[in-house]
């Protein structure tokens, strides 16, 4: 039986006309307590009105949308974050854990050494497997790693916990795109993978701030440890959500797992790191030389191996197809030699600031909130220059980032042990500005010239290749650094000035290359050769 809530006296519906009222409803005066009306049945069924409960339906839909969004980037921004935030630490966890220069290394290279050669792999899991099921262990691992790291009584334990990370990373990361592809679609899904974008530039960029601000905390007197126990409540909360509002999901066809591939990768990185990292504090014995010499022809059989895979149309761990199209082929190199060049100017300079020049953390942080104003100054403004500019804009950022690391350079050899964070902001917001300008359109450049059913896979790709870049990077400035401070003869503030003094022209290396690369791709005659790259 109907009931005309509208025209009812009892106080029930009063007070549900009252609410209507408050909600912005329009319920005519006449209807009102003041004028009561005779109660009237009403022997019709009222069925709900199909477009009102369409409307609810999508209503709700919509909301457990962003509700996953909101959970995966969670999970994207905790991996994005652990690459930086664990540098502003490394002077407190050498004084506590009596960690060596290779410890040091490992402690930032193992995360981002095992992050990459698992990320295509995990993806792929979650391909096979389920996302969802996936993005939880990964996130699960994530947790108890960073509970671990928290933890660590000695420096090889750290390492290990670190490396426990990268994996849970690896597992989780991949799933967030292809998470908010299957979730959204059209105008929702660009937004979605805008916010995406955002975050994980948010968790690059704010990471040595919220490192330095924590260790200066010293909460409970635990230094360095927060940086990761952090992790462990958003880690559990982020799990439980997750349960409860991710839908399982896979691919249609889903791909067969690359484990020689991986193998190969594995064997070609730890050749070429683990010299990087040890051999200087080990004396360069033979088996360490042997081992980094080993390196390329373990990428040469692995290159070669996955190009016969991807002949034999099997699921190569990378399509070497990819490297066909020039702007991949090109812009491959440009992502690793930018995260060379960045990661290792900041690995010393947070070694320079803190345990040479005596800066407390949260000062330390604040230096990289220089670079970090540049940064998102230049990433707002870089998509509204790139169609008028085009690749001239990296050539632009490349030369400000070099322009910002010579002034750098200048800045310190002319205020010396009295170096402050005054004298630092100008040339630092130069350089953020070039790495802005430069990170802004490069990753739109590589994939301009892939076909829409490749971007995933070369994004997969592209991804690998910065963790890869900031794990050589580290490695390899870190070793010049250490090799400068080793000739020293003692650990002085100067001696930690002069070892940056020499470690800086390195750093600039990588901004002048892409400069030429990027000058040359302009040329007609570079065009011809790289264009024989889709012959």
């Amino acid at each position: 039986m109907g009931h005309h809530v509208a025209s009812c006296p009892c106080w029930r519906c009063h007070l549900f006309r009252l609410i209507g009222l408050v909600s912005a409803g329009r319920l005519a005066e006449a209807e009102s307590r003041f004028e009561p009306r005779s109660v009237k049945l009403s022997t019709r069924l009222e069925l709900p009105q199909p477009r009102k409960a369409a409307e609810t339906a999508e209503a709700l839909a919509l909301r457990r949308r962003w509700l996953i969004l909101g959970v995966v980037l969670v999970g994207s921004f905790m991996a994005v974050l652990d690459v930086f935030i664990v540098t502003q630490g490394l002077p407190s966890i050498k004084t506590t854990l009596g960690a060596g220069v290779s410890d040091l290394e490992l402690v930032v290279s193992a995360y981002s050494l095992v992050y990459a050669v698992f990320l295509i792999t995990g993806g792929r899991l979650g391909d096979i497997l389920d996302r969802k099921r996936i993005f939880l262990f990964g996130m699960t691992v994530f947790t108890v790693a960073s509970a671990l790291a928290g933890y660590a009584p000695s420096a090889p334990f750290l390492v290990g916990a670190r490396a426990l990370q990268g994996l849970g990373a690896a597992l989780m990361y991949p799933q967030v795109l292809s998470i908010i592809q299957v979730t959204f679609k059209g105008s929702e899904r660009a937004l979605a993978l805008g916010l995406f974008a955002a975050i994980s530039g948010i968790g690059a960029i704010t990471g040595n701030i919220v490192g330095g601000l924590l260790i200066q905390l010293n909460l409970a007197g635990l230094a360095w440890r927060p940086i990761f126990l952090v992790n462990v409540p958003v880690g559990i909360f982020g799990v439980l959500a997750g349960f409860l509002v991710l839908h399982p999901s896979r691919a249609e066809r889903a791909p067969k797992l690359d484990l020689p591939g991986v193998g190969l990768i594995s064997l070609f990185l730890v050749s070429l790191i683990l010299p990087l990292a040890e051999g200087q504090q080990l004396g360069w014995p033979t088996g360490m030389i042997l081992l980094l010499i080993a390196s390329l022809p373990l990428l040469g059989a692995f290159v070669l191996y996955e190009r016969r895979r991807t002949d034999a149309g099997a699921d190569p761990l990378v399509d070497m197809d990819l490297f066909k199209h020039r702007s991949f082929a090109v812009g491959m190199p440009l992502v690793i030699l930018y995260y060379v060049g960045a990661s290792g100017l900041f690995f010393t300079f947070v070694l320079f600031l803190q345990s040479g020049l005596g800066f407390s953390p949260i000062d330390s942080g604040l230096a990289f909130a220089a670079i970090n104003t540049g940064f998102i100054t230049a990433s707002l403004l870089g998509p509204r220059l790139i169609p008028r500019l085009g690749n001239r804009l990296l050539s632009f950022a490349y030369a400000l980032q070099a322009a910002g690391l010579i002034w750098t350079m200048f800045t310190v050899t002319s205020s010396g042990t009295g170096l402050t964070l005054y004298e630092l902001a100008a040339p630092l917001i130069v350089f953020g500005l070039g790495a802005g300008f430069a990170l802004s359109p490069l990753l739109g450049i590589i994939l301009s010239g892939v076909p829409s059913q490749d971007v995933g896979a070369a994004s997969g790709v592209v991804s690998t290749s910065m963790q890869i870049g900031n794990t050589v990077g580290i490695s390899l400035f870190g070793l010049l650094f250490y090799h400068f401070l080793s000739s020293q003869l003692s650990s002085t503030p100067i001696s930690y000035l002069d070892s940056f003094k020499l470690t800086i022209p390195f750093s600039i290396v990588p901004s002048l290359s892409s400069f030429i690369i990027v000058f040359f791709l302009s040329q007609h005659r570079a065009r011809q050769i790289i264009h024989r790259l889709e012959a």
